[in-house]
């Protein structure tokens, strides 16, 4: 890759480096597997806590101690449990290099966490589940990522993480902060001196634990969809709630079509979707589409709202014009949507975060390829509409789909099922 300079390190770890001198700042961004993907019924929320410890204690550095060197280093680190990878990152300037290097070797130091750190950081998650509602949003996306071994919250529950051994804890700690399982990537303005101390220091770092490395399962059903993958959740009051789901193929569809894809059918306000629907007839205040990842495994979501009694015209007109695309492609909404993604590229290599989110995220799906932008790039130069219809008629298959909707059973037709079928049917 051009921008990109990857190292497989020994240990197993990837280091990922993108330099981009021209801007002012440098972000470190680790990338490490866990989340509620690799979870059981006996562990669950396990990843979410550990996320949590590390800011409690980092390699024998106490919470005071970090947060007083970030404070002089004019940053704070960022962490995020996600259901397939827990993520820590820090922006800072090139000077305080060294302070970031250190404080990313603390994550594999191996130092165990006391057990009144770990009694008082439970405390801390089991407050912020009972704080947490299950809405129509992660209804749908539990089931997304549901495998053969079940579907878990990211969080956990109150009784496990209460119930969650000191052993379990140190067990999970040496299975996840190992090199194996680690992505570090590295992004802004750096010298190639300092990317050689990044991948020598943590070339030095060794594995925890015999354990096999987590391997993602397949979401269930993933591109054999049927009836009985839909959910139909009642809500009185308010708008119905659309969420439409296409799993992705990689056999059948690259990367790079299923985003140009996207961004036709509903991703901004000159989408197929959006005038149709909001400009014409005013269905809806809002449109969107996005590509949805889960590790390997990726999906093009269709969400909004609509009036309840509107409901059901307004399914019948969206699918009328996805079978619609399947036959057709504008040439000129494939130049306008190139020139969209060539500024987008521009923008990822403009931004530390944006560029390292790219590589992390490309490094968990096993898909480098995905933040090479020159091979991106020339892909968009040759894509082509017959490429694009190739890609409408693998995506917007009903052995693919998920329709979702929360509705108000009083202003909506009671049984929807004869319309789900029909509107499967539209796509057969």
């Amino acid at each position: 890759m051009s921008a990109v300079h990857e190292h497989l390190l020994t240990n197993g770890m990837n280091v990922l480096c993108c330099p981009q001198s021209h801007l002012h700042a440098m972000e470190f961004g680790l990338y490490l597997r866990g989340g509620a993907l690799y979870e059981n019924r006996q562990n669950q929320g396990i990843s979410h806590l550990l996320e949590h410890l590390c800011f409690r204690s980092l390699g024998g550095m106490e919470a005071s101690a970090m947060n007083s060197l970030w404070d002089r280093m004019g940053t704070e680190m960022d962490g995020a449990t996600y259901p397939e990878a827990i993520v820590f990152r820090m922006k800072t300037l090139p000077r305080f290099f060294d302070d970031g290097l250190d404080m990313f070797l603390r994550f594999f130091a191996d130092v165990p966490w006391t057990a009144e750190q770990i009694s008082r950081e439970k405390q801390v998650v089991i407050r912020q589940i009972e704080q947490e509602d299950c809405d129509f949003e992660e209804e749908v996306n539990r089931r997304w990522r549901r495998t053969s071994s079940g579907v878990y919250p990211l969080m956990g529950t109150a009784e496990g993480i209460d119930g969650m051994s000191e052993a379990t804890i140190r067990r999970w700690q040496r299975m996840v902060f190992q090199p194996r399982n680690a992505c570090l990537c590295l992004t802004g303005n750096f010298s190639p001196a300092m990317e050689d101390a990044v991948v020598q220091s943590f070339e030095e770092l060794k594995n925890l634990t015999e354990e096999d490395p987590f391997c993602q399962p397949t979401p269930l059903n993933m591109c054999m969809r049927d009836s009985t993958s839909d959910l139909v959740m009642d809500e009185v009051g308010g708008q119905a709630k659309v969420h439409l789901a296409f799993d992705l193929d990689d056999d059948r569809v690259f990367p790079l079509a299923g985003e140009v894809l996207n961004a036709i059918t509903g991703a901004d306000n000159d989408s197929l979707l959006f005038q149709t629907l909001r400009e014409e007839e005013a269905l809806v205040a809002e449109i969107d589409s996005s590509i949805e990842e889960l590790g390997m495994f990726r999906r093009l979501v269709i969400r909004y709202d609509v009036r309840q009694e509107l409901l059901a015209e307004s399914l019948r007109k969206v699918f009328t014009l996805l079978k619609r695309l399947r036959m057709y492609v504008k040439p000129a909404r494939l130049d306008e949507t190139r020139m969209q993604f060539t500024q987008n590229l521009v923008f990822y290599q403009d931004e530390v975060e944006g560029m390292n989110d790219l590589m992390g995220w490309s490094c968990l799906a096993e898909d480098l390829s995905r933040c090479d932008l020159d091979a991106s790039a020339k892909m968009y130069d040759d894509l082509t509409c017959e490429d694009l219809l190739d890609a409408a008629q693998s995506v917007f298959r009903p052995e693919n789909l998920v329709i979702s909707i929360q509705r108000d059973p009083e202003l909506t037709p009671r049984n929807l099922k004869p319309l789900l079928a029909e509107l499967r049917g539209m796509l057969a």
